[in-house]
């Protein structure tokens, strides 16, 4: 089962400040639950997210909404920094 993947453009300028081989990594991760969606990657998140999940990618989160078969990536950043405006 395969969901259709949008970037919020925040999350898209947020992936072009990464280097090369960890923005592959984010987004093959971001596939790879897409294709094959694992509760034990993901957790559903509360304020100021609230009804956003987050996906682990090493030391890397993408927050991301979903509904139904879309999968919306609204924020990738490194763990410390992720949780913060």
């Amino acid at each position: 089962m395969a969901c259709k993947i949008e970037y919020d453009p925040k999350a898209v300028k947020q992936l072009s400040k990464l280097d090369k081989p960890v923005a592959r990594f984010i987004l093959e991760k971001i596939e790879e639950f897409c294709n094959e969606p694992s509760k034990s990657q993901i957790k559903k998140l509360k304020t100021p997210f609230d009804g956003a999940y987050r996906l682990r990618a090493g030391d890397y989160r993408v927050i991301f909404y979903t509904d139904g078969e879309l999968m919306l990536i609204s924020r990738v950043a490194h763990r410390k920094d992720v949780y913060e405006d």
